[in-house]
Formats: C-alpha cells, sequence, structure tokens
C-alpha cells in the first residue's frame, strides 16, 4: 500500500462580502490516506472548524468574521499542506466619535469624527445645509477612517452647530457636533483707580 502526502488541489479565491451575505468557503485536497481536512479563522481568538470536511459555511456572515481563513489537509504520511483565504466583509458607516469642542475667538479650533467602515468612507461637512469646503479659513482633513474640521482663527459666525456625515457604498450616517465659545477670563486691572 503505498502512501501519498497530503495536497490541497483547490481552494477559494479571496472574496468580498456584504455583511450578512452567506459564505461558503471550499478547500479540496488529494492524499493517500484521505487527508482530514480543518479550518481556521486566523484571529487571536480563532477557534477551528473541525470537521468541517471541505467546505466552510458561515451564515449572516459579521463584520467580526472578516480576516484570513487557512485550511489545514493532513494525513498522517507527510506535514501538513496549508492555505490561505482572505474575506473581507463590507458594512456601512457607524459613527464612532463626534467631539463637540470649544473655542475662543481669534484661536484655533477642531471638530472630529470618526466612523467606522469598510470599504473606507467618505466624509462631508455641513453648518445648517449648507456643505463646507476646505476654504476661507475652514480646512477638512480625512484620513481613513477619521475627519478633522480645522478654523484656522474663530470670529463668532463660526460658533453654534456642524454636521459630519460619513457615507459608503453601503449606507450613510451622520452626527451632530457643536463649537462652543469659551470665554477666556480676563485679568483684574493690577492699578485700579
Amino acid at each position: 500500500v503505498f502512501t501519498v502526502p497530503p495536497k490541497i488541489s483547490n481552494i477559494s479565491s479571496d472574496i468580498i462580502v456584504n455583511e450578512g451575505s452567506n459564505v461558503t468557503l471550499v478547500c479540496m485536497a488529494n492524499g493517500r490516506p484521505e487527508p482530514v481536512i480543518t479550518w481556521r479563522h486566523l484571529t487571536p481568538t480563532g477557534r477551528e472548524f473541525e470537521g468541517e470536511e471541505e467546505y466552510l459555511e458561515i451564515l449572516g456572515i459579521t463584520r467580526e468574521q472578516s480576516g484570513k481563513y487557512e485550511c489545514k489537509a493532513a494525513n498522517e504520511v507527510a506535514s501538513a499542506d496549508v492555505k490561505q483565504v482572505r474575506v473581507t466583509v463590507n458594512y456601512p458607516p457607524t459613527i464612532t466619535e463626534s467631539k463637540s469642542n470649544e473655542a475662543a475667538t481669534g484661536r484655533q479650533a477642531l471638530l472630529r469624527c470618526e466612523a467606522s467602515a469598510v470599504p473606507t468612507p467618505d466624509f462631508e461637512w455641513y453648518r445648517d445645509d449648507t456643505r463646507i469646503n476646505s476654504a476661507n479659513g475652514l480646512e477638512i482633513k480625512s484620513t481613513g477612517s477619521q475627519s478633522l474640521l480645522m478654523v484656522a482663527n474663530v470670529t463668532e459666525e463660526h460658533y453654534g452647530n456642524y454636521t459630519c456625515v460619513a457615507t459608503n457604498k453601503l449606507g450613510v450616517t451622520n452626527a451632530s457636533l457643536y463649537l462652543y465659545k469659551r470665554v477666556l477670563p480676563t485679568l483684574p486691572n493690577p492699578f485700579p483707580g
């Protein structure tokens, strides 16, 4: 009776799915004796999906289940053959932080908005119903999951309510932020009268 080391012959390609989708990953292997196939989600807490055979089914996938999945084909003949599949889970934006702030007139001010989303969200800022552009002493800096609205030199008209809007192809969400007036303490006159 001859033996053959385990060899993965066919494995799913990397995929991108929307949150809530059903996902089936396939891993086929040859060998003699017949290799045992196990799947594992490669996270710090990743559990093995024992005895899943060739197919790993994930019903209603969540964002936490994105990442790499490893297929291992093992028999007693030689070391196991291992291959990986990357699963990317898209989900709509949720705003994780929106910080109101206060600033004194004549100073700089900063409003910050953070959103969690895949793909990376696009940000827009509004004042009342008017979209803000980087101009007239206002600057918007968006990097990855964070957007900053910077006011170079605060005047009275900058105080009030702002809206941060985060969008990707799956959805849109917004948060309200406020720029408050900070009144600097006035020093008492050292030479009264």
